[in-house]
């Protein structure tokens, strides 16, 4: 259809052996057909309408620059690729498959056999070869044989057929096609012949030529250009397979005894399938109806840095760009052949603005069509969409064809209210659209409508989301581009179209880095445009990703050798071995640093700092702070209950505003209580991650709200005092300002984030509107529980989300060695060296002599979890570029790991992070299910605690704010082996009132957990699974074993022992399903004895007395109660036995050993067991 010659209005001229074949059908019976030279060639008509609106430049340029920069012929290789794609259902095995399910389904395998196609008795049930297989196997052969081909230049375009279904081919499946020939016709001339001129029909069609066959044969088609052709294969396939009666409808099937004139022929003139302008109306009419959007092209872009931010981000009168933004847009300007750029700059300097105008040159230079704005947290995806959007508002367009097609991608998109609200203008949109007069009632006429940021409407969903032209997502999109997941090529190629933004690029660990440098490599052999954002960014990571890119790069510059094209194969490679022996770095990356009046700068102290490519070069530019810089005085507090009462109210004497950032959210919730319950609980906030999504975007909404830069105690917006309390959320998703802050212990990288939070915002002149003892900027930081001798021990929990060997280098390299230990931080002067410096070659050095011991333990501790991540990493992770290159073609690229399907699982497979179960909470109340009692929406009309109907579907409204009541159940509850039962016990707690949920497309597959309110207004649930399940506005979920519930909640008092000696220490220590009996557990668990018993107790080691098993050497004890009266307490034997475990506060070095015995708890020989106290 794209040949000038055969686009007339005459009939396409096909034997009646090709035009018998099926390619579509409504799988419902034999009335409704599409012949498959149909599909083949709406699908041809579509891929060169993608090809010539949608694809940019800069992703055509891929392709092309494979093809001797030859663009024309890039186009019809991809038209080509995308007629060609259903070959391989030209198959015997394919047309006896039936046409719908069940024993007795109909089959249009009469139609071939009609035609002269031997059809083959047996092959109904047969599914092998699939037909993206045969089609790969078919058309190399057709390569082979009628072009003359070798196997590699035939496999390297022919994969793009063998993997159109999202799956790369398989190795041994394509071998056991080509020895199967009988299934794929290989083996009947009849058959090859049709085959043959089904493919030269597309060919014809789009105009290929002796000449250009010779000109692909001597191509080196790359992995990459693959990957691409491959997903716009899909992409036309999508689009021609649809059938309703606007796009691509089915015809009726004529019955053997009807005229051979009426073939393929209805009612409607739009459904003429015999002939050329027939067809060429198909795909009119379907590409108007499907409106994909043209690629974005920058336009209008001012010269100068000041312009290019006022216009674009509306800086107030007499602002002016930082010097990160300018020197970011310089490098982007500049750059001869840009490629990554790694910007580097403390909180508060305009990184994300910096990154968005660099962003849109790039993708001007680079022929980019859109950008992609990765973030860590759906938290931080929600704030920064607003800001995008506001960004997007604000770009002209080049004309009305430009649509600023944009989605937003994570798990709770649809409760975003800025995206819904672009949504619902959408639909305003398309349907104005819609009612243009017009002489063709498909067509549609662009001008009707100003550009504005719009959703498309084939561009929607789950798997098509990505492809808009801009993006706004968490980072797993980015991530599971790496991921052995079904149609990967899709989100490479939604990437490969963009300017790829990652922000908070240093918050992710060993498992997400591999993911990550993956993507790069893959983005890097696309020359895909990529800036990676970091407030403080270890050097070490920093080359990593550098080089992982520029891995990638040089993949985008391989070509065919000369020698290679004339069979000297062995010369290049004896070349190649000359020049590693002569210490030739070939294709390296080369590090070249942009100096200022110095010629010995060291990159490692400068700070802020760009890091970019031009082509393999590495360069980096120190560029000067925006001029604010302060001092934070960091102290050591006791992790203490009462130490921390007193700080705070000691820092609150006068007022004032101070965070409280905790490592876990029992941490969190337990400060939280505990302030509250001191200071009052109307001065105290709490965020964290167990809260429902409604309350959590409550809660940082308020946040932002008292805490923002635009509140102030003078205009009543910041509040007199306040305490927030919450987990990392507050380290990287809110604009928010403290006046003071007090953290746990950290790796020193999170610590220079966090102190991001102190005096983020200028509160008057030299800070005088905030308190007089709050001044100054000063950080607390906690979670040691005790300073031992050989180095610090930390709090419970604290160790279980950081490496204890981090945590010591931050102690380390912030000079905080001791328990009232002190230094002062100068911002941002001093992050980079000390980030670098903890993260560097000699940390060790820097430890404390007495620490080595539990430092290297922890070292090795931290490279050992660090393998293991790396290696689980590569489980699920595709092959290189590099290696995909040397194999020319994408055959046995991967074999999808993840079901696509859930896109859940592919975000916890690139974080590594273990099943959990996702729960509306609802509330019983006198049998009804209802929202919680302060859950509502007065702008919809729906009131607090409303009543969610359950004999009916509830309407969008209610059903919406119910799905906002989502939570995840902790992770204890989700453990391996027991979700199944969980999700069962979910399952049937509500079965009854979910039926008719399962017709809201907000509450369709939810679980709902149902609580129940006491008469203290606590709401909790039945026992679930062992455990109860409590929730509370000011606390978020909360959960207890039901034995532990028990213990703190007794119906009869407890009995403590003979004498008054409660212990100051919680009475339970929570359920340990981990340890298979006691002694496991006293020999795993820490020593649990107050802090003053442990300093005087000096031991080496500790005794364990318990009950005595048959085979032990047992001595008896007098302390089973048997009388408590107060005129003689008597007790009887028991038979126990005593063991000793080291004293974890007092290791003994090797040869060393102390015959010093702690006193043993042996019975006495008196008759009251307790004298020993």
């Amino acid at each position: 259809m794209e040949n000038e010659d055969v686009m007339c209005d005459g009939e396409i001229e096909l034997s009646d052996r090709a035009k018998s074949l099926w390619g579509k059908t409504n799988r419902v019976d034999d009335t409704e057909w599409l012949p498959l030279y149909v599909h083949m060639a709406d699908s041809a008509a579509m891929a060169a309408r993608i090809w010539d609106t949608w694809v940019p430049y800069g992703t055509k340029s891929i392709i092309s620059r494979d093809l001797g920069n030859d663009d024309d012929l890039a186009r019809k290789l991809m038209i080509f690729l995308a007629g060609v794609h259903d070959i391989g259902k030209a198959t015997p095995v394919f047309q006896a498959k039936p046409i719908s399910f069940g024993p007795d389904a109909e089959s249009l395998v009469w139609k071939p056999e009609q035609a002269g196609l031997p059809m083959i008795a047996g092959l109904r049930d047969t599914s092998h070869p699939t037909h993206p297989i045969a089609g790969q196997v078919i058309l190399e052969r057709y390569f082979s044989l009628v072009h003359k081909w070798g196997g590699r230049e035939s496999r390297q375009y022919a994969c793009v057929v063998g993997g159109h279904h999202g799956t790369p081919p398989d190795k041994s499946k394509l071998e056991s096609a080509r020895l199967g020939k009988t299934e794929s016709g290989l083996d009947s001339e009849v058959w090859k012949t049709t085959q043959n001129e089904l493919i030269e029909f597309i060919a014809g069609t789009v105009g290929m030529g002796d000449e250009e066959w010779e000109l692909l044969s001597k191509k080196r088609f790359s992995a990459q250009s693959a990957v691409l052709a491959t997903g716009l294969v899909i992409m036309a396939d999508w689009i021609a397979s649809d059938s309703d009666a606007d796009m691509f409808p089915l015809v009726r099937v004529h019955p053997l005894w009807e005229d051979e004139e009426s073939f393929g022929m209805t009612e409607r003139e739009y459904d003429d399938i015999q002939s050329w302008s027939g067809l060429k109306r198909r795909a009119e009419r379907a590409w108007a109806c499907v409106q994909l959007p043209h690629a974005w092209e920058p336009a209008d872009m001012p010269s100068s840095c000041q312009d290019l931010f006022s216009t674009r981000f509306r800086l107030p009168e007499g602002a002016h760009p930082r010097p990160v933004q300018e020197q970011a847009v310089r490098v982007a300007r500049n750059t001869d052949t840009p490629g990554l750029l790694i910007i580097e700059a403390p909180m508060g300097e305009g990184k994300t603005e910096a990154a968005l105008a660099a962003a849109e040159i790039l993708a001007q230079r680079t022929g980019r069509g859109g950008i992609c704005v990765a973030l860590p947290t759906m938290a931080t995806t929600d704030a920064m969409f607003s800001r995008v959007h506001r960004w997007l508002d604000a770009l002209p367009s080049r004309d009305s064809t430009d649509e600023k097609t944009v989605w937003l991608a994570h798990g709770k998109a649809k409760l975003n209210d800025d995206f819904q609200g672009i949504i619902a203008a959408s639909c305003r949109h398309f349907s104005s659209l819609s009612q243009d007069d017009t002489d063709e009632p498909y067509s549609r006429k662009h001008g009707e409508i100003p550009p504005e940021t719009v959703i498309s409407d084939w561009l929607w969903g789950r798997k098509k989301g990505a492809l808009a032209n801009f993006l706004v997502c968490t980072v797993d999109q980015v991530l599971m581009g790496a991921l052995q997941m079904k149609h990967v090529v899709l989100r490479q190629l939604a990437m490969a179209n963009k300017v790829v933004i990652v922000d908070e690029c240093h918050a992710y660990d060993a498992y997400m880095r591999e993911y990550l440098k993956m993507a790069l490599e893959w983005l890097g052999s696309t020359r895909t445009p990529v800036i990676l954002l970091s407030a403080t960014l270890p050097e070490s990571q920093r080359e990593e990703m550098a080089e992982a890119y520029l891995k990638g790069w040089k993949n985008s510059k391989l070509e065919l050798p000369s020698e290679a094209k004339h069979g000297g194969i062995r010369e290049l490679k004896r070349r190649q071995l000359a020049a590693k022996t002569e210490k030739v770095c070939v294709n390296a990356p080369k590090l070249v640093q942009e100096k200022e009046n110095s010629s010995a700068r060291n990159v490692s102290s400068a700070y802020p700092v760009l890091t970019y490519t031009s082509d393999t070069e590495i360069k980096h530019m120190d560029v000067k702070p925006s001029g604010r810089s302060m001092n934070v005085r960091c102290q050591i507090v006791d992790d203490s209950d009462e130490a921390l009462i007193s700080l705070l109210d000691r820092l609150l004497e006068n007022g004032g505003c101070v965070g409280v950032i905790c490592d876990t959210v029992g941490r969190a919730q337990h400060a939280a209580k505990l302030l509250g319950d001191y200071f009052g609980s109307e001065y105290v906030k709490l965020t964290h991650s167990r809260f429902m999504d409604i309350d959590r975007m409550s809660n940082e909404a308020e946040l932002r709200q008292l805490l923002g830069p635009d509140s102030t105690v003078g205009n009543g917006g910041r509040p007199q005092r306040m305490i927030v309390v919450g987990t990392q959320v507050l380290e990287q998703s809110l604009d928010i300002d403290f006046d003071a802050l007090v953290t746990d212990i950290a790796p020193v990288d999170l610590i220079m984030q966090r102190l991001g939070r102190v005096h983020r915002h200028r509160r008057g002149d030299n800070e005088f509107d905030r308190p007089s003892l709050l001044r100054g900027a000063a950080c607390y930081i906690r979670g040691i529980a005790f300073w031992n001798d050989n180095g610090p021990e930390f709090a419970k929990g604290v160790d279980a989300v950081y490496d204890v060997a981090s945590l010591m280098e931050s102690l380390a390299v912030l000079e905080l060695t001791g328990s009232s230990a002190f230094c002062t931080q100068c911002l941002p002067k001093d992050i980079a060296r000390t980030v670098r410096n903890a993260y560097g070659d000699d940390a060790r050095s820097l430890v404390p002599t007495a620490w080595n011991m539990q430092y290297d333990k922890g070292c090795e501790e931290r490279v050992n979890k660090q393998e293991k991540k790396r290696a689980d990493a590569h489980s699920y992770l595709i092959q290189s570029v590099a290696v995909m290159n040397r194999k020319r073609s994408l055959v046995d690229w991967f074999s999808p790991q993840i079901d696509e399907a859930d896109d859940d699982k592919g975000q916890r497979a690139v974080r590594d992070t273990q099943d959990t179960v996702e729960v509306i909470l609802l509330c019983k109340r006198d049998g009804e299910a209802c929202l919680l009692p302060w859950i509502g929406d007065k702008r919809n009309g729906i009131e607090r605690g409303a009543v969610i109907p359950v004999d009916t579907v509830p309407c969008d409204d209610v059903a919406k704010v119910a799905a906002q009541c989502s939570v995840r159940l902790p992770v204890a509850l989700c453990a391996h082996g027991r979700i199944d039962t969980l999700i069962a016990a979910l399952e049937k707690g509500c079965e009854t009132e979910a039926v008719y949920w399962q017709e809201s497309p907000w509450l369709a597959g939810k679980l709902a957990l149902f609580l129940h309110e006491d008469v203290e207004k606590h709401l909790s649930s039945d026992e679930l699974c062992g455990y109860t399940i409590s929730y509370s506005r000011g606390g978020g979920l909360t959960y207890a074993k039901k034995e532990d519930n028990a213990i703190h909640s007794p119906k009869w008092p407890l009995y403590l022992g003979r004498r008054s000696c409660p212990p100051n220490y919680p009475l339970s220590l929570g359920i340990h399903d981990e340890y298979e009996d006691i002694r496991q557990a006293l020999n795993s668990e820490v020593w649990h004895a107050s802090e003053w018993y442990r300093r005087r107790y000096k031991y080496p080691d500790l005794e364990i007395v318990c009950d005595a098993e048959e085979v032990e050497n047992v001595t008896t004890q007098s302390d089973l109660p048997l009388s408590f009266s107060r005129e003689g307490r008597r007790y009887a034997n028991r038979a126990v036995h005593h063991y000793r475990i080291p004293n974890p506060d007092k290791p003994v070095d090797e040869g060393e050993k102390d015959d010093t015995r702690p006193p043993s708890f042996e019975s006495t020989g008196e008759s009251d067991p307790m004298n020993f106290i």
